[in-house]
């Protein structure tokens, strides 16, 4: 077999690469390891932290590249490869744009969203990030059955998918308005389940990754889906072509123009991890079982040099995880109910330590060494709030306990036996809590006290949207570990991510993408959307370039 280029992997970094690619009128073949397209991309938001979109613009956003720039590398520090950010902020907006007038890809502003460190110049809490406008399934056709599921775990019950655009009309339910607009969702997917085992209304990572399908099939690009990739091939120092699977028979394919390693890094390698992550047998991943770091060891078997030591090693996530009856793993990113009013986390000694409400709170938990940790809340709160894989109105709560995924106890001393933690300890948190409730301020860890905390608060409570009282039995407590939402260590690439060598020269025909590549931030991520972000974006420099690749 023979194209022109050749993709590992069909994240937004692969299939935004083989576009670019074949709209540069290349052959283009994408190779999936997993039996469905989308990888990681399509389990998430989905956004992007593109500052100068042309949809900021419109808007009359009050941002610039100067400004965003300031805040990178602030942010980042002297670890910052300024080449590498500088070719980010200037292909970002060109992305778009390209994305918008070429494909079936289109994004819209996101609701507000703080940069995650507002405290450093040139951070802003609106316009940078944007949102996949969601997308109808069933434009793919037959190939609708090739797109990845979103998994039930991070949607409304039964794998109802939510957008961020819906939040405004939930948080105003029981309004008629909002009841309106809820229901009809809820019957087309309920009509779209009987039909076709799965909701038609795709949202944000599930919907971009829909949206790129669609436009790789439209321009032609052949899609190998359950094809692993083994090696690459080379001859005289290039990267020539790799031998994959196809349909489980061993084949070499040719690359004329290059490869591009786009495979979703390594957080399913326990070697890997081991190397990398801190509490590595207690980390949990939220990412497919298929990211096996095998674009990263096929590059460095070929004399990839990795990235430079980063901030840290993964984009962190406070995860939890119950193994359902039939041995699949469901895995709850604690993103929304830890910050609101009312939960708490605690360690072994029934302590506080650390701001739930943190983007940063796993780093909490490897300085203190608490892992795991218990998020803590009751009756009212589970009900009001939901927790982890009890939804709002804690319809599964008997469910959820009866598996041992949650514990509860009449009193805080009983629920403090359940979870093997001391119960004097947890007592006397639980009642400075309470105390400082009544003031609205956390003398502690300062919860509610930033923009970032407050965008995911109860912005009905007052006078803090992310701190009250833990108040009256019964309790519920639900374990929680460190994990990752991607990992950050990659190959070295240059500004037309062109995988870097020993030498410190490219190595012919071989680009890197995604988490692939290291991280341009080192690890340090400015803001929500810098993973599908760089993702994109080094995806688009990389079929740019390999297009123009002799």
């Amino acid at each position: 077999m023979q194209y022109d280029v050749v993709v590992m992997g069909s994240g937004a970094a692969g299939l935004t690469a083989a576009l670019v690619a074949a709209k540069a009128g290349h052959s283009v073949a994408v190779l999936e390891k997993a039996p469905h397209f989308g990888g990681t991309t399509a389990i998430s938001g989905g956004g992007i932290w593109i500052p100068g979109s042309p949809q900021a613009m419109a808007e009359g956003v009050d941002d610039s590249i100067e400004k965003a720039r300031e805040y990178v590398l602030g942010v980042v520090g002297n670890r910052a490869e300024r080449d590498l950010i500088d070719a980010y902020l200037a292909n970002g907006p060109e992305m778009v744009a390209w994305l918008a007038s070429s494909s079936h890809v289109d994004f819209q502003i996101s609701p507000p969203s703080s940069d995650w460190y507002p405290d450093v110049p040139g951070a802003v809490d609106f316009g940078r990030l944007l949102a996949p406008a969601e997308y109808n399934g069933t434009r793919l056709g037959e190939d609708f059955e090739r797109l990845q599921k979103p998994r039930e775990e991070f949607n409304a019950p039964g794998g109802m998918m939510i957008d961020l655009f819906d939040l405004e009309y939930i948080a105003r339910l029981p309004s008629p308005g909002a009841l309106w607009y809820m229901a009809k969702i809820a019957v087309r997917f309920a009509l779209d389940k009987r039909k076709l085992g799965r909701g038609s209304r795709l949202t944000m990572g599930n919907a971009l990754a829909g949206r790129l399908l669609h436009s790789c099939l439209d321009a032609g690009i052949d899609l190998f889906e359950a094809s692993p990739v083994e090696d690459l091939l080379t001859s005289d120092g290039r990267v020539t072509g790799v031998r994959a699977k196809i349909k489980g028979v061993l084949t070499e394919i040719t690359a004329r123009q290059g490869v591009v390693l786009a495979s979703g890094g390594f957080s399913a390698n326990a070697a890997m991890r081991k190397a990398y992550i801190p509490f590595a047998e207690q980390h949990v991943s939220i990412l497919p079982y298929e990211n096996t770091g095998d674009g990263i060891n096929a590059a460095t078997a070929s004399g990839a040099a990795m990235g430079a030591e980063n901030h840290v090693n993964a984009v962190w996530a406070v995860v939890s995880k119950r193994t359902r009856d039939d041995g699949y793993v469901e895995r709850y990113t604690h993103l929304i109910d830890m910050s609101k009013p009312g939960c708490i986390a605690v360690n072994a000694a029934g302590q506080r330590f650390g701001n739930e409400a943190s983007v940063h709170f796993v780093e909490a938990m490897h300085a203190t060494g608490t892992v795991p940790a218990h998020i803590i809340a009751n009756a009212a709160f589970v009900k009001k709030y939901g927790m982890g894989l009890v939804l709002p109105g804690g319809g599964k709560i008997k469910q959820m306990v009866a598996c041992g995924y949650m514990k509860t106890g009449a009193t805080l001393d009983e629920l403090a036996g359940k979870i093997g933690i001391d119960a004097a300890g947890l007592a006397a948190t639980v009642a400075k809590v309470n105390a400082d409730a009544a003031t609205g301020r956390d003398t502690q860890f300062g919860k509610g006290e930033t923009q970032i905390d407050i965008e995911i608060g109860d912005p009905k409570h007052k006078p803090n949207a992310c701190f009250g009282p833990v108040g009256e039995g019964p309790f519920y407590a639900i374990e929680i570990f460190p994990g990752d939402g991607s990992t950050t260590v990659g190959v070295k690439i240059d500004v037309q991510c062109r995988v870097i060598g020993h030498d410190g020269m490219p190595i012919a025909g071989l680009w890197a993408a995604g988490l692939d590549a290291n991280s341009i931030w080192q690890g340090k991520s400015p803001a929500h959307g810098c993973n599908i972000g760089p993702a994109m974006v080094t995806g688009y420099i990389a079929g740019k370039s390999v297009a123009g690749a002799a």
